[in-house]
């Protein structure tokens, strides 16, 4: 396995995580990707109502340049459909009128981290923690970053951050699980040597 195979795994693996994180949080519409029966649209295709929303969001957009809270919504809707491509722009706009938004901040990171970006990923992660120093998404998503880069130990220090900053955190246990990994690979890389 090359090392760009390697790195579309792992990207593969951590958007896979990141979105079940949402999902678990009730944050994706279940209706943005409806099972289509063979032959129909693509079982990701949105729905009509989704698309009349795209729609109109954009209609809003052009009329409005300076309205930052439609950009918002369009890169929202498209992270939610997984069209992380189309998400970009529009987070990238939004953020161009309000710079200190970690949200948005972060989920650009995201969207950068899911199209295989990864090296924008971490620059953008690194501006939403200017933004918020222990913002906890954006340190749990640098840490992916570091980790598809193969950069182990990196990726343990930003998740033992994250874990220190927030003791509480909801998904304590998949961060610890990543961190065994990442040990895993530390320790898998020096004994080859």
């Amino acid at each position: 396995m090359n090392r760009q195979q390697f790195v579309t795994g792992i990207v593969g693996i951590i958007v896979g995580f990141i979105l079940g994180f949402f999902v678990a949080q009730g944050v994706v519409p279940n209706d943005v990707s409806p099972s289509q029966p063979a032959g129909q649209l693509p079982e990701n295709h949105p729905g009509s109502e989704v698309v009349e929303q795209l729609e109109s969001l954009i209609d809003r957009a052009r009329s409005d340049p300076a309205n930052r809270e439609v950009r918002v919504s369009l890169g929202n809707t498209y992270y939610d459909m997984e069209r992380f491509d189309a998400a970009i722009p529009w987070y990238e706009e939004a953020l161009a009128l309000q710079a200190d938004d970690v949200g948005v901040s972060t989920d650009l990171g995201t969207s950068y981290l899911a199209t295989g970006a990864v090296e924008q990923a971490l620059e953008q992660y690194q501006k939403s923690l200017e933004i918020e120093s222990e913002h906890p998404q954006s340190l749990q998503n640098m840490g992916f970053a570091f980790f598809s880069l193969g950069d182990y130990q990196k990726a343990i220090d930003t998740w033992e951050r994250l874990l220190e900053a927030h003791p509480g955190y909801a998904h304590a246990e998949e961060i610890q699980e990543q961190m065994r990994l990442a040990q895993n690979h530390i320790g898998t890389d020096a004994s080859s040597q």
